[in-house]
């Protein structure tokens, strides 16, 4: 919740309740002047409703303008945007949790041999990190591990085949100590780990052509009930690794985005916000700036613009239109949501601790 937000509703429940709490007793008083012992039977829950909401609104009004005052306030104090977003990077650190990120490497590599000792004599390549963690891109909140595991263009007679044979051996491997789900394209395994779950996404896939020099692996798409079929999903594994290659501005700019949009509870998939800084900040749009707030606000515009148009074309499959991870109405309010973000931050430069602050 927004600062603003939190001190309009806390003033009002607070006078709303005082109001109440006041009109119980005026109630009790009045009836002892008048001779008549109060009842809850004689009580007017009406009456305090009514004088209940008159408080709230006033209340409400008080926090606002409380609200305003702080701002004021704090408008006459020094401010750096830039070290703002830099501590809310190191908050946000996934390695801030060294607990955490050990045992993420250690069941990591507990996967992957399991994988590579069932199906190493199958497989075109060792199984490949992909996801947030290896792209560099992880927040402490929230990451994704990917594990691509590429299988030999000969290898199963299916591609639904070759998923089901991964989900029994994961399962058999770490039934007893995980949570395995089937996703739609992917296997997830779920590790306990003392309260602090780790989890990871194996993405089986079989080789298309020359794995090795194009990177192409058709994946299995699980249909959503049990009468419909399978299909399959063309995908390149190269491209979605090295997209944020040598750009470190837009690796600290996806963090930054993925911070604010879970603060902020916006339905925007991680691969959206990837692809769409990576064009924010390409020499062809917005370019790098030395400002990091400066790159955080102008992928903001991008994105702001771009979430109202149908179509953006996902570039491991030109026939995948990524928007559809959206409806119209979700990339409407995001749109609108950046929009009135960014809007604020240019009245005061000082509402971009709010944001992230929810």
């Amino acid at each position: 919740m927004r600062r603003q937000d939190k001190y309009i509703l806390d003033s009002a429940l607070i006078l709303a309740g005082a109001t109440a709490i006041a009109d119980l007793f005026m109630q009790w008083k009045e009836h002892k002047n008048n001779g008549i012992k109060f009842s809850w039977d004689l009580y007017d829950g009406k009456r305090t409703v009514r004088r209940s909401m008159i408080g709230g609104s006033i209340g409400a009004m008080l926090g606002y303008g409380f609200y305003k005052y702080k701002i004021d306030q704090e408008a006459t104090l020094p401010f750096n945007s830039d070290d703002f977003v830099k501590q809310v990077l190191i908050d946000e650190n996934i390695k801030s949790n060294p607990d955490l990120y050990k045992s993420v490497v250690f069941y990591r590599e507990r996967v992957k041999q399991v994988l590579v000792d069932n199906f190493g004599n199958s497989l075109i390549a060792k199984p490949q990190d992909t996801g947030s963690f290896y792209k560099r891109t992880a927040i402490g909140s929230n990451y994704d591990i990917d594990i691509v595991l590429p299988f030999m263009r000969n290898s199963y007679n299916s591609l639904e085949e070759m998923y089901y044979s991964v989900h029994r051996v994961i399962g058999e491997a770490f039934g007893a100590e995980a949570t395995i789900t089937k996703q739609t394209k992917a296997l997830g395994i779920t590790f306990k780990n003392n309260g602090s779950p780790v989890h990871f996404d194996i993405v089986p896939g079989r080789e298309i052509n020359n794995y090795v020099i194009e990177k192409d692996l058709n994946l299995f798409v699980k249909p959503e009930w049990v009468w419909q079929s399978g299909s399959s999903f063309k995908t390149n594994i190269g491209i979605q690794k090295e997209v944020t290659v040598n750009n470190p501005a837009a690796r600290t700019v996806i963090k930054l985005l993925k911070s604010y949009r879970d603060r902020n509870s916006l339905p925007l998939p991680s691969l959206l916000i990837e692809r769409y800084v990576v064009d924010a900040l390409s020499e062809n749009n917005y370019g790098i700036y030395v400002s990091t707030t400066e790159n955080f606000l102008n992928c903001m515009e991008f994105i702001s613009k771009k979430m109202r148009q149908k179509r953006l074309i996902d570039s491991a499959n030109s026939n995948n239109n990524l928007h559809h991870k959206l409806s119209e109405m979700q990339r409407q309010y995001i749109s609108d949501q950046l929009g009135s973000d960014l809007q604020r931050i240019e009245e005061n430069p000082r509402y971009i601790m709010e944001i992230f602050e929810c």
